[in-house]
């Protein structure tokens, strides 16, 4: 009992750690929208409701006023827990179901005037493939992240100084442009974390999610092409090979629930998740590059 009541005042005082630095940021740049996210993720972790709740709606609210209707439509489960007890919540709920329909609607009345598919054609259009990466997010997701080093805090693979490290390093990284594959296993092999193979098997074991060399891969046309570079740098995801109809994906982040979809729906196929370390991952990143720039 001691050494629970021990640890959990430190642990908070590392969470009110992060979120200063993070409101620091949102001072200069008061819609940096992966800033928001954490912060509303942060709240929340330290059981203060109304303050995630204020910063996720402004996230929504942020989403919305960038026509990012996919991303916003992410946040549509959250916002329910609130809807019924605050009007703000609400309103904004509303507003994002609607404008959601509204597209929807749109979409499928330019797929009717302007969608004539040949009698034989079996392979996707350019304009199905267009219109499956813009149903999806591409941008960097802070939140799923900080879940990760939160998930390993408390399975004990990271202490709560090496917590607050990694916050810090996922902090910095993203408050520039995202031109490298940022997430929590990146980090820990960039401080050549002692634990990362464990944790690595851990997760993999846990997500269900196992472990792959790529290396040994060749990397297709068709895999370089299966998701857009910005998706596959700033998601963490990206397709290794391809059997029949079924696309090999690695993910940095198992955990993430929504990339899992998102990737099915980007690459209109059925997909299997795996891991692998980071520095396969942005070695396949490279090779991809490469087959993109024609080398």
């Amino acid at each position: 009992m001691t050494r629970k009541a021990d640890k959990e005042p430190n642990l908070e005082e590392e969470v009110w750690s992060a979120i200063s630095a993070f409101e620091q940021i949102l001072e200069a740049m008061p819609e940096d929208q992966a800033s928001l996210e954490a912060l509303s993720h942060a709240y929340e972790q330290i059981g203060d409701h109304v303050k995630a709740k204020e910063y996720l709606i402004r996230l929504g609210n942020v989403f919305l006023a960038e026509d990012n209707h996919v991303a916003a439509q992410e946040l549509t489960e959250r916002l329910q827990k609130f809807a019924t007890d605050d009007q703000e919540a609400k309103k904004l709920l509303d507003r994002i179901r609607q404008e959601s329909l509204d597209q929807s609607s749109s979409q499928s009345v330019e797929k009717e005037s302007n969608g004539k598919p040949g009698k034989d054609e079996k392979t996707p259009s350019k304009k199905v493939e267009a219109s499956r990466t813009t149903n999806v997010r591409s941008t960097f997701n802070m939140a799923d992240e900080l879940s990760f080093a939160w998930n390993l805090m408390e399975a004990n693979e990271l202490n709560q100084e090496e917590y607050a490290s990694v916050v810090q390093d996922l902090t910095e990284l993203s408050a520039g442009e995202i031109s490298v594959p940022v997430s929590v296993l990146h980090v820990l092999e960039h401080r050549s974390f002692p634990g990362l193979e464990r944790i690595i098997g851990r997760v993999a074991k846990q997500c269900g999610t196992p472990i792959i060399s790529i290396a040994s891969f060749e990397m297709l046309e068709e895999c370089a092409k299966a998701l857009p570079i910005d998706f596959i740098i700033q998601r963490g995801a990206l397709v290794f090979d391809m059997i029949c109809n079924h696309a090999l994906v690695v993910v940095m982040n198992p955990y993430d629930a929504q990339l899992r979809k998102d990737v099915e729906t980007a690459t209109g196929r059925s997909c299997h998740f795996y891991m692998t370390v980071p520095q396969e991952f942005d070695r396949g990143v490279e090779k991809i590059k490469n087959i993109l720039a024609g080398k």
